[in-house]
């Protein structure tokens, strides 16, 4: 689990909080902080080869895109395909009350698989925050909550296309 804010502490939480709730819905997870401190490093050869020498084959990396009233889902425009984003503003106009506009907060997610040294994107896409908080800490776990929910939905399907085991539902 990567997520990626140049603030050491905030990114040591958050790694922590969501990894937590992760093992709780049967990931087999770890945070990235913990094997490479410096956010500097995750682009490089370095955290592929430490990746690949802890065994870690799949990295779920989370980017803030837009945190604050000027946020949109416009702002993973370059992230996500065309169909995508496309398929987001739908959605968000079904269920968002601003439509995907006036968010409070948009996180840009992806899933990447290492096939020896290349990753190779799997899933890439959105969450966002789009009703108040009384606080970061909630919004945050907001957040966190939302990303994980997405990435459970898509579980299944990335099982399936990659021809692995399918899981037994969880118990939580």
């Amino acid at each position: 689990m990567v997520a990626l804010t140049k603030d050491p502490a905030l990114r040591a939480d958050f790694e922590r909080q969501l990894v937590a709730k992760a093992r709780e819905h049967d990931y087999d997870a770890v945070t990235s902080y913990d094997l490479v401190p410096n956010v500097t490093d995750v682009r490089g050869t370095k955290f592929v080869d430490t990746m690949l020498a802890n065994k870690v084959d799949v990295v779920w990396l989370l980017r803030p895109a837009a945190i604050g009233p000027d946020a949109s889902l416009d702002s993973v425009r370059k992230e996500v395909s065309a169909k995508t984003l496309t398929d987001m503003r739908d959605f968000a106009k079904k269920v968002s009350p601003s439509d995907g506009d006036d968010l409070l907060a948009v996180v840009h997610q992806a899933v990447y698989l290492f096939y020896g040294r290349d990753p190779v994107v799997i899933s890439s896409g959105a969450v966002w925050l789009d009703e108040p908080v009384q606080d970061r800490a909630e919004g945050i776990a907001r957040v966190q909550d939302l990303a994980l929910a997405n990435i459970d939905a898509a579980r299944p399907a990335l099982r399936r296309y990659y021809r692995l085991r399918q899981l037994e539902p969880a118990t939580h």
